[in-house]
């Protein structure tokens, strides 16, 4: 069983020969340590957009700056309505960017974002994503990463968390607006996921209760769920969402949601949701786990034995893997990767 069939497994609840172990293909520099962490299994997973973006009127313009050692990004988006800018650090060491200044800072900003996804057009990235897969063969996986759903997007990239909390407590309506505006948009996104020619599709949200709460999952989270589902029916495909917060305080929805698959899971120490748990509460929905940020940089029996425990959590290779989605120091990236791969080929 290669990288590829064995996660396909998994996710399916079928048998793989052992428990998947995966990472996003930019987090692990490509050289001799990643060779020998492909040959003991380790699944490179590329992301990959089903949809190329145009616009037909709105333009968008960039500026690189620095404050003192602070590498910065300055976006703007240029639009008949008005314009609207974000200013982000850029880190070096993963291409990250931490944004520091939102598009939204005032009520009229809003109207500029649902220009803009108005005048979006939407137009299929299949070739791109068989050529990914071409290239990648039984060593990795291309699944869909479909964008953030529109409150996840609202919030991250849009407002930040402060002027998302006043303008959901005083004008609540400019949020359902754009929130409404982009849903209708992501029906093409939805669309094109759907006849992608991939078996696993990401939807990019970024769940955490300590932001999200029950309230505004079950408002506005779900019925994306919801819609994107019902485009898979009949396809075989599977949809995963990235929950890689706490999640205790959302068991209850996370149940009745209707997606496939909790990726990126950080289960204790880091999160607040141990694997045991997330079985008993979520049987029906496989875990695709984080493996905890933390835990990387400690002694590789400490490694070992954390991964023979998610692994007796999970009780089963159906429906369980053990992947890598946060940022790992580079000097430990390959240490921590080979202990995991070990622990892992020793419970079989």
């Amino acid at each position: 069983m290669d990288a590829r069939e064995r996660i396909l497994a998994a996710m399916a609840w079928e048998e793989p020969d052992h428990v998947p172990l995966t990472i996003y293909d930019w987090m692990i520099p490509r050289g001799t340590e990643e060779r020998e962490l492909r040959r003991l299994g380790l699944c490179i997973i590329t992301r990959l957009p089903a949809h190329r973006l145009q616009h037909r009127e709105v333009r968008f313009s960039s500026v690189e700056y620095w404050e003192g050692d602070k590498h910065m990004l300055r976006r703007t988006i240029h639009t008949p309505v008005g314009e609207v800018s974000q200013v982000a650090r850029l880190d070096a060491a993963y291409g990250s960017t931490w944004i520091r200044e939102h598009y939204i800072k005032a009520p009229e900003d809003y109207r500029v974002m649902e220009y803009v996804y108005r005048d979006a057009v939407y137009r299929d990235n299949y070739e791109a994503i068989r050529q990914a897969q071409e290239m990648l063969g039984g060593d990795g996986l291309v699944m869909v990463r479909v964008a953030k759903g529109p409150i996840q997007e609202i919030l991250y990239q849009m407002t930040g968390m402060e002027r998302f909390a006043i303008d959901l407590y005083e004008r609540r309506e400019l949020i359902d607006s754009l929130y409404e505006t982009m849903l209708a948009r992501y029906d093409e996104l939805y669309d094109l996921a759907a006849g992608a020619p991939v078996e696993i599709l990401q939807s990019a949200d970024n769940i955490t209760s300590d932001v999200v709460g029950e309230e505004r999952f079950r408002r506005y989270c779900m019925p994306c769920y919801e819609r994107h589902m019902a485009r898979l029916a009949g396809t075989g495909k599977r949809l995963a969402v990235h929950m890689d917060g706490r999640l205790r305080s959302l068991r209850e929805p996370i149940a009745e949601a209707a997606f496939d698959i909790v990726e990126a899971l950080t289960p204790r120490p880091v999160g607040d949701v141990t694997v045991a748990e997330a079985r008993a509460w979520w049987p029906r929905k496989a875990l695709w786990l984080n493996f905890p940020s933390s835990l990387h940089i400690a002694p590789d029996q400490e490694i070992e034995a954390h991964t023979r425990q998610l692994i007796a959590e999970a009780g089963s290779k159906r429906g369980f893997a053990i992947g890598v989605t946060e940022d790992v120091p580079l000097q430990h990236v390959a240490r921590s990767l080979g202990a995991i791969a070990r622990a892992i080929h020793a419970a079989g």
